[in-house]
């Protein structure tokens, strides 16, 4: 049930998110499967500003740099992939506490499209802050190969 759950919130997101988002608009993407955000449109990065300072801030901080919750514009994501359909169905669906964790789910209370603008305005605030020097690129070392003796 909970996979079925996960899969059939990625979907809705993937479907809505594309009608939102457009797929002419350069944005932030993990990889070709994942949901394409457009981090450079104000509008959609200021309407997640107002969504997260009213729904994530509490447990999350002020601009997502942590509190009770973890950091959420750090570039690491404990309890979900690092993709941004991860990151909504998380969002979407919570996590419980048998995952270690104690986040609600914001599904039922949330439009898709504030979910979507929460974590466009999650990776604008990202980007921004590798950009100040705030914090490391997360992306930026490439892990090399394990190499066995033979």
């Amino acid at each position: 049930m909970k996979f079925s759950l996960r899969k059939l919130a990625s979907i809705l997101f993937l479907v809505c998110g594309a009608l939102l988002v457009g797929s002419t608009v350069a944005g932030h993407k993990m990889n070709d499967n994942d949901l394409e955000l457009a981090v450079d449109n104000a509008e959609i990065v200021e309407s997640g500003r107002y969504w997260f300072a009213r729904r994530c801030a509490f447990c999350h901080g002020g601009d997502g740099i942590g509190g009770k919750g973890p950091c959420l514009t750090c570039g690491k994501f404990t309890y979900s992939a690092n993709t941004n359909t991860d990151i909504m169905t998380t969002i979407s669906i919570g996590i419980p506490r048998n995952r270690g964790g104690s986040m609600g789910a914001f599904g039922t209370t949330m439009p898709a499209e504030a979910i979507i603008a929460v974590v466009t305005f999650m990776r604008a605030e990202e980007a921004r802050r590798i950009e100040a020097g705030e914090i490391p690129d997360p992306y930026a070392h490439k892990e090399e190969a394990m190499v066995f003796p033979e």
